[in-house]
């Protein structure tokens, strides 16, 4: 089998990057070269990256079109494509194949992005729209367990949600306030290893908040800050859903 290699930082995982992937995987098994946070920091600014490394790589290997993942500190990935002799360098983009590093080891294919989808797009939508990311108003902070959904012990998956309460934040959400829903599910199991906690229980989690038909604009597992912050063992959750 055919090695397929291809590079970048990979910073705000998107279709555009699947698609990329997905075409390598027809063609072979598929290595990633991933900048380190320092080598992303030199390409693309201070501000740069917004996931650490460890995180940027875990959902490479999530990815069923990846079959590894590398990382690398260099400016350029030159030294490992030298050391891994890939059978075909796959870059996206508007490159030239001469302007692809390595060419010089292996051959090359230029795979253009579908329109539209690249991080800096992204990015710079964001900040041309900002509603279209959060609400406009104020800030409502909601727990989960025990606040929008039933108390369950630990069994997260046999919760109950409180539909009049989920109601009242769906309202909040049409009418233009931002809905942050948060979570400390795993941190016991994990000893509050967070990035253990999130393999374990952020997917689960947003695949039973989205079901329940709970409107929001972020899910986080911890704390956040908002405006206003109502949970089971803050505010009176019961006196602010009576209203």
């Amino acid at each position: 089998m055919k090695t397929i290699f291809t590079n970048g930082c990979f910073d705000i995982l998107h279709r555009g990057h699947v698609e990329l992937l997905r075409h390598c995987k027809s063609l072979g098994r598929v290595v990633v070269g991933l900048n380190s946070d320092s080598s992303v920091r030199k390409l693309k600014g201070k501000n740069r990256p917004f996931f650490p490394q460890e995180d940027r790589e875990y959902m490479l290997r999530s990815c069923k079109y990846v079959d590894d993942v590398i990382v690398f500190s260099e400016d350029t990935p030159y030294a490992l494509i030298k050391e891994l002799q890939p059978d075909l360098i796959v870059k996206g983009g508007d490159y030239k194949p001469h302007e692809v590093v390595g060419n010089d080891i292996a051959d090359v294919q230029i795979f253009n992005y579908i329109t539209g989808f690249s991080t800096t797009s992204i990015l710079e939508n964001q900040k041309r729209s900002p509603s279209k990311f959060e609400g406009t108003g104020e800030t409502y902070v909601f727990d989960i367990d025990g606040t929008l959904c039933s108390l369950t012990d630990g069994n997260y998956e046999n919760a109950s949600p409180h539909k009049a309460r989920i109601k009242k934040v769906n309202r909040l959400y049409d009418e233009g306030h931002t809905i942050i829903l948060f979570t400390a599910r795993g941190m016991g199991r994990t000893a509050n290893q967070s990035k253990e906690a999130i393999r374990m229980f952020f997917d689960m989690t947003l695949q039973q908040i989205d079901s329940w038909g709970i409107k929001h604009h972020r899910l986080i597992l911890g704390k956040p800050a908002g405006d206003h912050y109502i949970d089971d063992k803050g505010i009176n959750h019961e006196d602010f859903f009576r209203n």
